[in-house]
């Protein structure tokens, strides 16, 4: 999308005055199509940060689960993983400053219980996120639907005020 913006309009100060209608529907289609994209942009930024904190906490999951000891008797670090970014994220503060229950007494060792709840906890989140991603992309097609929209409308009437001054044109003729 590009980044354009129109001038604010108003019927005195579109070229010829009073009598076109044409150019005023059509100058409010563009400013109406540029205010559509900044939406359009917005959901698309946040739709790319979404996916990201997806792809971050399905490595803490995978990190989790090669970490979990194998009896309550044994104790393990939460461990590290890469987050989407790129960056070395510790399971135990990611969790933590993601507002994902875990043990916060500060110690990043757990046992298999510890490890079974914040395993339990983080896929509980994952599927909430899932869920407000769906209904994000129903958002965002929403979105770039009333963009087709507002560009068909204005496609229409640029056709319309051709044809109209065709006919001005063939009748004077």
């Amino acid at each position: 999308m590009s980044d354009v913006s129109f001038p604010t309009v108003t019927y005195a100060n579109i070229a010829g005055g009073r009598g076109r209608a044409a150019a005023l529907a059509q100058r409010l289609q563009m400013e109406r199509y540029d205010y559509l994209e900044h939406q359009l942009t917005d959901e698309f930024e946040d739709m790319e940060k979404l996916n990201d904190w997806l792809k971050s906490s399905n490595s803490a999951l995978a990190e989790l689960r090669v970490n979990r000891p194998a009896d309550d008797k044994q104790e393990n670090e939460y461990g590290t993983f890469v987050d989407a970014q790129g960056k070395t994220q510790s399971v135990h503060q990611w969790m933590i400053d993601n507002g994902i229950p875990i043990d916060k007494s500060g110690d990043t060792k757990g046992r298999q219980s510890d490890f079974d709840a914040a395993i339990s906890n983080l896929k509980a989140r994952v599927d909430t996120m899932n869920s407000d991603s769906q209904m994000e992309l129903i958002r965002l097609q929403s979105l770039m639907d009333k963009v087709n929209q507002c560009v068909e409308l204005a496609t229409n009437l640029v056709a319309k005020d051709g044809k109209s001054k065709e006919n001005i044109l063939g009748n004077i003729r």
